[in-house]
């Protein structure tokens, strides 16, 4: 069989890849480095070259997964035609869109608590710098400065976690009142920053 070259990074994102859908599927007690070399039809080696252990490999993992996770959330937040109200709604709508998040059942299945919140806050680190920058850019329109961008924008961040989490989660009702919250919150954060 002839050998395939690939760039390095992209053979760890296929790596990355194959990974996370083993994990997901067969649970991280029934999948190996090997076994995740040998569905991406790789040598066992050039696994091991990339990740020392399969704790190496699933941290990467989750952490991969996370990052991607994150862009979509991260692209509304950046999107300048869209102004931080309709910013707010079209993440809301696209974090209660379990379709996009492929791999959302393994994450709230039974028992993955833990992991479940890892996830949950690799993405809050990812996706609070960006929430703080379009507060920032919603400050500066006004003319006003935003010197608690950063903390209102850890509040719902981090505050959002539990509308993603848990059967059944989340629902149309817990959508509506996260969105009447971050709006008296963004209304507050308005106010705060237009009278300083």
């Amino acid at each position: 069989m002839a050998r395939t070259i690939k760039n390095p990074e992209e053979r760890r994102h296929e790596l990355l890849a194959c990974a996370m859908r083993l994990f997901a599927e067969k649970g991280y007690d029934n999948v190996s480095v090997r076994a995740v070399a040998r569905e991406a039809g790789v040598a066992a080696g050039l696994a091991y070259h990339y990740f020392d252990s399969k704790q190496a490999l699933f941290d990467a993992t989750i952490e991969e997964y996370a990052r991607q996770s994150a862009e979509a959330l991260c692209r509304i937040f950046d999107d300048r035609s869209l102004t931080l109200d309709e910013q707010l709604d079209r993440a809301l709508a696209l974090a209660a869109d379990q379709d996009a998040f492929p791999y959302a059942d393994y994450f709230h299945a039974e028992g993955n608590d833990a992991l479940h919140d890892r996830l949950s806050l690799a993405l809050c680190e990812v996706v609070g710098a960006h929430v703080a920058a379009a507060l920032e850019r919603d400050a500066a329109a006004r003319g006003a400065a935003a010197p608690e961008a950063g903390t209102l924008a850890s509040m719902m961040v981090y505050g959002s976690i539990g509308l993603a989490s848990g059967p059944g989660m989340p629902d149309g009702r817990a959508l509506q009142a996260a969105r009447r919250y971050f709006g008296a919150l963004l209304a507050e954060f308005r106010r705060g920053a237009d009278a300083g």
